[in-house]
């Protein structure tokens, strides 16, 4: 329950119309992705609802966030701040909390074409921000949830994956800058803009910042607000008069391909060949993407409705598809784009594997070429369920991640024969390499009925044993290692870091007003 005086105190910085406790909007916030399998973890009746926020606030600027993160220290009232806001990390905990909502911040305030960076507020998506970088042969680093989400969420708060990280990176190493209100109310300002009035560089002299507010996976919102970040752009490769050109509606839309871009799928027999291949082809910096996933996985890829997907995989593809990743080479010239054709073909004739689009297995259509650069492939996900969520995503190196997917295989063999998760033969997996290969990342998504309560819980066993398989087989840190007793637990076997986390939550937040469900507490500090 939030006190009158503490409401209208937060009105009187947003506005009337900028702030709400009407129970409808309030329950509409609770409901999010996710939170089935978090209530099913803790013992609960599985549940989409989380808990519901004592009001939700809607600033417009900086200074308005400022006064909001201040109003809450004063009064001991929690917060979290949301932006696209996707997924249970994006609830809170606890009843006397707030959300503070930032889709009014929303501009892309500074392309600087020659420097090759972006400065976004929350709300801008990569779908905007891509839009307008095209006009300056430009792209960025979009993760792996979809145009839909805010690549300044990413790039400061939570994971960082997608479909172009062997061509852009990870979110963690794009980000050049940022504004950040800490939770004590005070501004600190990451890079060069208090020095220069420039985003151009993310470090200056000394110790960073960057992995303070961030580390790898982020604090998901535990360490207060981030209202501006600078991002790093890349040079997207098309002549300068080609145009972004759709006709069409969706799911069947046409798109003009570049043209030098191409897509394979090099298939191998065995796991050897697979990870021999993948180490030499993006050692070479050659390709823009290079992930795989299972044979059901790559049907649901490369069409566009799941009668179609499954039509595909009856039609031989399931036989044929073994150890396979996609391949998507994008040029800026005809000599670039021939080189590297050429060596696409003489790694696959090298570890002995076929295209599966040469073989005519696999036929993607130029809707799907521009899915790949969106990062809209990963939606495809859902064609055989409403819901689905992965485990494991330790990064390190392709072997260990080939080494990950075998270690999982029979986990997920052991769930699908009880009937509670979807039925990928134990193949599905998602991995990404990065930087030149110098790493790579591996999870698995899988499958689950998000309305039943066997297979909720079912996923949320798995999820466990995955968790410990990562321990026990020094398999990397997971995703969603979120709250005080999951950060215990690996804290245990890896230098008991939480006791730093917990260090930095103290210092950054004194009073403990940001939310730290999906972070850690200052509790047990030393």
């Amino acid at each position: 329950m939030l006190e009158d005086n503490v409401y209208w105190a937060l009105e009187a910085i947003v506005g009337h119309s900028n702030i709400t406790r009407s129970p409808a909007i309030l329950e509409s916030y609770a409901f999010q992705w996710g939170f089935e399998i978090e209530s099913a973890q803790r013992g609960e009746e599985p549940s989409r609802f989380g808990q519901r926020p004592a009001a939700v606030v809607l600033p417009a600027s900086t200074e308005e966030v400022q006064a909001i993160v201040r109003i809450c220290n004063e009064h001991n009232v929690k917060f979290k701040a949301i932006s696209t806001g996707m997924g249970a990390w994006a609830g809170i905990s606890s009843p006397r909390s707030i959300l503070i909502d930032l889709r009014r911040m929303n501009r892309i305030i500074e392309i600087n074409a020659k420097n090759m960076y972006a400065v976004i507020e929350p709300y801008v998506t990569n779908a905007e921000l891509q839009a307008e970088l095209l006009k300056y042969g430009l792209m960025h680093h979009a993760q792996g949830a979809g145009p839909q989400t805010s690549p300044l969420a990413s790039h400061t708060s939570f994971a960082g994956p997608g479909f172009t990280s062997p061509y852009t990176g990870h979110s963690d190493r794009n980000l050049l800058g940022a504004e950040w209100v800490v939770p004590n109310g005070d501004i600190l300002r990451i890079g060069s803009f208090d020095q220069t009035g420039q985003w151009f560089s993310g470090d200056g002299p000394g110790f960073s910042l960057r992995g303070i507010m961030r580390g790898w996976l982020g604090a998901y919102g535990g360490l207060g607000v981030f209202t501006k970040a600078a991002i790093k752009l890349y040079s997207f490769p098309a002549p300068s008069d080609w145009k972004w050109e759709i006709s069409g509606t969706i799911p069947h839309y046409d798109w003009k391909v570049p043209p030098f871009w191409k897509l394979y799928v090099p298939n191998f027999e065995e796991w050897e060949q697979f990870e021999n291949a993948l180490y030499e082809l993006t050692g070479q910096d050659a390709v823009m993407m290079a992930t795989s996933s299972s044979a059901e996985g790559l049907a649901a890829l490369f069409t566009d409705t799941k009668m179609e997907a499954i039509e595909v995989i009856f039609a031989g593809l399931l036989a044929k598809a073994k150890r396979y990743f996609i391949v998507l080479v994008a040029a800026h010239s005809e000599r670039e784009f021939k080189y590297r054709d050429k060596l696409v073909r003489h790694i696959i004739e090298k570890y002995d594997g076929e295209d599966l689009i040469e073989t005519g297995d696999i036929s993607p259509r130029p809707s799907h070429y521009a899915e790949s650069i969106r990062n809209m492939l990963g939606g495809h996900a859902f064609r055989f369920s409403n819901c689905f969520q992965s485990t494991h995503g330790g990064m390190d190196c392709i072997s260990l991640a080939v080494r990950i997917a075998q270690e999982n295989r029979p986990v997920k063999e052991k769930y699908i024969d009880k009937g509670v998760i979807g039925d990928d033969r134990g193949e599905g997996i998602w991995i990404t390499t990065y930087e030149g290969n110098h790493m790579a990342h591996l999870e698995v998504p899988t499958v689950y009925n998000a309305a039943d309560k066997e297979s909720c819980m079912g996923y949320a066993e798995y999820q466990n044993e995955c968790n410990r398989v990562d321990l026990e087989r020094a398999l990397g840190m997971p995703f969603f290692i979120v709250g005080d007793k999951i950060h215990d637990i690996f804290g245990q076997r890896t230098m008991n870091y939480p006791r730093w986390l917990r260090r930095i939550k103290a210092a950054f937040d004194p009073n403990g007003v940001s939310d730290s469900s999906h972070y850690i507490t200052a509790q047990g500090d030393e």
